[in-house]
Parts: C-alpha cells; structure tokens; sequence
C-alpha cells in the first residue's frame, strides 16, 4: 500500500510534464502556422500587423492585424484580424467589427421602427450564412467571424475565406443602405406646422 502510495506523486507528476510538452508542441505547430498565413497574407498585398505581444483578451495566443492596401468595395477601411486561440487546436477564427454608418444608425434611430431591424437582420443573415460567415447582433456594432479549420488547409481556400468576410461585410452595408433610401424619412413637427400655415394662408389670400 504505501508503495503504491508513493509512486501516486510520479505519475501525476510525470503526466504534467507530459501535458506541458503537448501544449508546447501545439504552441510551436500553431505559430508556425500563423507564421505561414501572414506570409500568404503579405504575397497578396494585404497589410499584415502581428499584434500577438499586445494583445490583451484573454485566450488568444497570436493575433494579426490585416488591412487590404484596395478598400473594400463598399468603401469601408476596417481592419480584419486572423486569430489562434487557446480553446482551438486546430482551427483560426477571422474576424472584425464595424459601426454602421451615422446616417444611416440616426436615420433608424429617428424611424424607431424595431420590427424593420429585426427583418433586416434576418435578411442579412440569409445572405452572409452561405458563405459559413456568423453575425453578433450588437447594434449598431456588426461583428462577423468566420471558423476556419487548420487541417490540410491551403492557400487558395484560406485567401477565399477571407474574401468570403469583405464580401459579407459588403453585403451587409449594402443591405443598410437599401433600407436607409427606401425608407421615407418622418415629418418633423415643425414641417408639420409650416403646411397647417401654408394652407391658412392660402385660404385667406384666396378670400
């Protein structure tokens, strides 16, 4: 009994050092990794920052920073970010956020019309769902992200998943636009009054 007792510690102490040396080796496959994509980035033209050192949201391992040097098509400059985290051994997560446009966020804001936002969510869900991109509704904040799988992944697809992202996010501005100019913007009370005027006067013109 007390040698078993005794070799109790070793083992467990035997399988830490086993379980470090496993996170290593995947610390070691995932930078070589992220090393490998920044340089595809790069050979496409994209501008690519390593935020890893700065990062502070706790879980990620290595961070990237990627902005396109031609804007998007519809005209946005937000940056993309390609990221390793703690929880996927084999898989990235990129990702961005965007604010919508202040015209377009006061324009929905003066309408207070809810179920038109929640269709339109629903719409845009319809479109950027196909190309395995997933939306958090964080109004007037978009953000999208896409899961990408490490595995025998190459540099055809992983450039494709991150057309995939900019398409979606232009997609997604598109569809806000649409329904900023379809919408006809509310009479003010002021615009109000000014006709209820207009006609008094001409009524008393008029005779």
């Amino acid at each position: 009994m007390s040698t078993s007792t005794q070799n109790e510690p070793s083992k467990d102490y035997a399988q830490i050092l086993e379980n470090k040396d496993e996170q290593k080796k995947l610390g070691s496959i995932k930078h070589s990794k992220f090393t490998e994509l920044i340089g595809w980035l790069q050979n496409w033209g994209y501008n690519v920052v390593d935020k890893s050192k700065s990062v502070k949201t706790p879980g990620i391992e290595f961070q990237a920073e990627i902005t396109p040097q031609v804007p998007y098509s519809s005209g946005l400059s937000t940056p993309l970010y390609l990221e390793f985290q703690d929880d996927l051994s084999d898989g990235i997560i990129l990702r961005t956020t965007y604010e919508l446009d202040k015209n377009i966020e006061i324009h929905l804001n003066t309408q207070t019309r809810a179920r038109e936002i929640e269709l339109t969510y629903i719409e845009i869900n319809q479109l950027v769902l196909p190309m395995k991109v997933s939306l958090i509704r964080d109004h007037p904040f978009i953000k999208l992200y896409k899961v990408v799988f490490t595995d025998r992944l190459d540099k055809q697809y992983f450039l494709e998943c991150m057309i995939d992202l900019m398409n979606s996010m232009s997609l997604i501005t598109g569809k806000w636009d649409e329904k900023y100019y379809s919408v006809p913007p509310k009479e003010t009370i002021a615009k109000k009054e000014k006709k209820i005027d207009d006609l008094e006067l001409e009524e008393i013109l008029n005779g």
